[in-house]
């Protein structure tokens, strides 16, 4: 176990939340730079912007707090992540273009139910509940993205 100061679940928070935004950061570096259309390069260009600005954010806010949590986060995690990793950087072409999005869709859908449901409600840092209302919205904008690319290029998402 990592080195945890601040509230521990705070500290746990802010763990998990950075390993599931820098998941989301590599994934949309391979939808940016493998994307066979230019509606999922666009998208997944847009993603990653997104992602590495609040993962930004996130991380000023858990230093202006004191928090810290080096060293910990979710093995299950990191253990699915890199065998999405591992599938998504096998595929090209239109292959590539569907799995990406049919990635997406369940990760922003489960993401947003997270913040919104379990850690918004959880947490007891003020200013890290401020922020997590205020990015939610980006995570509905991103799973809306990810909608409207696939109905764009005829790919079925849940």
């Amino acid at each position: 176990m990592g080195l945890i100061t601040g509230s521990a679940s705070d500290a746990k928070f802010f763990a998990i939340y950075d390993q599931v935004n820098q998941a989301d950061i590599e994934v949309a570096q391979l939808g940016a730079t493998k994307g066979h259309s230019e509606e999922v390069r666009r998208m997944a260009s847009t993603i990653l912007g997104d992602h590495a600005a609040v993962q930004q954010m996130a991380r000023d806010i858990a230093a202006d707090n004191g928090v810290i949590y080096d060293g910990i986060g979710d093995d299950d995690l990191a253990s699915s992540h890199a065998a999405t990793m591992k599938r998504l950087s096998g595929l090209s072409g239109p292959a590539f273009d569907e799995a990406y999005l049919k990635h997406e869709v369940p990760f922003h859908r489960n993401a947003s139910l997270a913040v919104r449901e379990q850690l918004v409600p959880a947490v007891q840092t003020e200013e890290l509940k401020a922020y997590l209302e205020a990015v939610l919205p980006h995570f509905e904008h991103h799973l809306r993205l990810t909608h409207d690319a696939a109905e764009k290029l005829g790919v079925t998402v849940e």
